[in-house]
């Protein structure tokens, strides 16, 4: 846990794992509507081209804290751990948004619903964080209700691979991004995670580049302050709790893409969408509520 969430958990009254519950909750819808707005300028504008701008707006949105800081605010001794945690975060951003613009909102936000099941495991190998058993039950059975909504079909979508890869590349950004948080600030993490984005994601944008008009770069602005705003709540969020209590909660993006879709894209779940989404709704709740659950039972052992 790091220094600025200890503080923060004193403040508020509130333990570090449910304070992390409440960042993640932020963070993924905000997210998911980066997503959205995303899936709106792609009907116009190339797909590396609308990830390098959501990179570089954002990096705007946090000049005034490098000016207020100062160029000693990112002065840091695991510049390596910046680069992959940035590249991962990168390529798969890409790869996401490359996935919007080919399948339906909800459906290729579904298909990253194995961040989860892939960041326990990584998390118990390279973190040393604890596997409790319920919870990973609880997880399986929420991946269960993410099936029901996608209900697989005949073939598969060459974009439905690339949503898959952005889950796999997200989960080793994920995993990158909590063990920099145990040294790192949060402010830091993000923005050297936007400057090495923009870098990477220009090279793809300059083969083919198109001038965003009036309303494309009203778009991007809000591509770039929601995207920034949910990394921010992202990155507090597994700097506050375990990953392993904070990366399932990612399955509520499928409830919050299921409504965006339906109102902004007219796209209607059906019976089994909703009876998936319920599934995986309780299976988050199991899991946030059993480690309160734990958390009492602790306490009142160390009180005897």
């Amino acid at each position: 846990m790091s220094e600025e969430s200890e503080i923060a958990s004193r403040r508020t009254g509130i333990g570090t794992n449910v304070l992390g519950v409440l960042w993640m909750i932020v963070a993924v819808t905000l997210l998911t509507g980066m997503f959205a707005i995303a899936k709106v300028l792609m009907e116009t504008l190339p797909v590396a081209e609308v990830g390098m701008f959501r990179f570089l707006v954002s990096l705007l949105f946090y000049l005034p804290w490098l000016f207020t800081s100062g160029l000693g605010a990112l002065k840091t001794e695991r510049p390596f751990a910046h680069f992959w945690r940035s590249f991962f975060g990168a390529t798969s951003l890409l790869a996401g948004v490359y996935a919007v613009h080919h399948l339906l909102l909800a459906d290729a936000i579904v298909l990253t619903f194995t961040i989860p099941l892939w960041s326990i495991i990584l998390a118990a190998l390279f973190l040393g964080e604890r596997v409790r058993f319920r919870r990973t039950i609880a997880t399986v059975i929420g991946f269960a209700g993410v099936l029901m909504i996608i209900k697989p079909q005949t073939g598969v979508e060459p974009a439905a691979l690339v949503a898959l890869l952005a889950a796999i590349l997200a989960t080793c950004a994920l995993t990158t991004m909590k063990n920099l948080t145990r040294t790192e600030p949060s402010n830091r993490i993000v923005f050297y995670f936007l400057l090495y984005g923009t870098i990477f994601l220009a090279i793809p944008a300059s083969f083919d580049f198109r001038m965003p008009n009036t309303e494309e770069w009203i778009w991007l602005f809000a591509l770039g302050l929601v995207g920034s705003t949910g990394q921010y709540c992202l990155t507090r969020a597994y700097a506050a709790g375990e990953m392993t209590i904070i990366a399932p909660l990612d399955y509520t993006r499928i409830i919050i893409a299921a409504v965006i879709g339906l109102v902004f894209f007219n796209e209607i779940p059906d019976a089994w969408a909703f009876a998936g989404a319920a599934i995986v709704i309780c299976a988050c709740g199991y899991i946030v509520r059993r480690e309160a659950i734990l958390r009492k039972e602790q306490a009142k052992q160390a009180a005897e």
